[in-house]
């Protein structure tokens, strides 16, 4: 599922049902993250583009809503509100859509729109509480990838941990020796991939690389690896050519 619903790197995961806590959590990760840096690169992406790469023609919103991992957040925090939600899906639904410029769209197609084509094996790491690239762009990948017939050469590891690319030393090195292992032996190992096995062998790297910074120093963290399946992903985007 999508895990905004923690801010900080080393804070606790709020309960399931605790959506006032989720929003405000969400709100921090827009409020101090995703809105400034989005607004400070769209311009540069913009301009190399040639125009406006992103659309909403054509989505259904309430359709988009239904499918979300948020929509029970959504909906409780509405009826708590005392707000219609169908009101304001029927109002964004019926405003003034935005298309995109053909020629933006094409240009990240061609530059920057991952194709599915690897040609060497391929690890990625991600934590499931990051509020900035969210986990279900792995799911993506990952379609992408298997759409191409390369799903043997990768392998997506994910940390319990909330943040962007929030990982201690120990787990970037693991996940590092664990990519380096494939290369040298020519296959995946399934055990050496479980959390378990990574857990256990980031934590034997020593207390100087669990750590992760806290306030003006670090704190003991220890590694955080787990098995996860990201939802899928909703934002609807071009498929490049075979």
């Amino acid at each position: 599922m999508l895990d905004r619903r923690r801010f900080t790197p080393l804070s606790s995961q709020p309960r399931a049902t605790a959506y006032a806590a989720q929003e405000s959590n969400q709100y921090k990760w827009d409020g101090q993250v995703t809105f400034p840096f989005a607004f400070s690169l769209r311009a540069q992406l913009e301009a190399l583009a040639g125009g406006n790469p992103s659309w909403t023609t054509g989505v259904n919103f309430t359709q988009q809503l239904l499918e979300s991992s948020d929509l029970k957040e959504v909906v409780a925090l509405y009826q708590k509100a005392g707000l219609n939600l169908e009101a304001d899906l029927s109002t964004l639904q019926n405003a003034a859509q935005v298309s995109s410029d053909p020629t933006a769209v094409s240009y990240l197609k061609k530059y920057i729109t991952y194709n599915g084509k690897i040609s060497i094996p391929v690890l990625t790491m991600h934590t499931v509480g990051d509020g900035l690239v969210v986990n279900q762009n792995e799911q993506a990948y990952n379609a992408l990838v298997a759409s191409k017939g390369n799903s043997d050469l990768l392998r997506q590891v994910f940390v319990n941990r909330a943040g962007h690319c929030a990982f201690t030393p120990a787990e970037t090195i693991q996940a590092a020796r664990t990519l380096i292992n494939r290369l040298n032996t020519g296959s995946w190992n399934a055990t050496a991939l479980s959390p378990a096995t990574m857990n256990a062998k980031a934590a034997a790297l020593g207390p100087d690389y669990n750590i992760y910074p806290s306030g003006s120093g670090y704190a003991a963290t220890p590694p955080a690896f787990l098995s996860y399946t990201p939802t899928n992903y909703l934002r609807p985007f071009p498929k490049p050519k075979a």
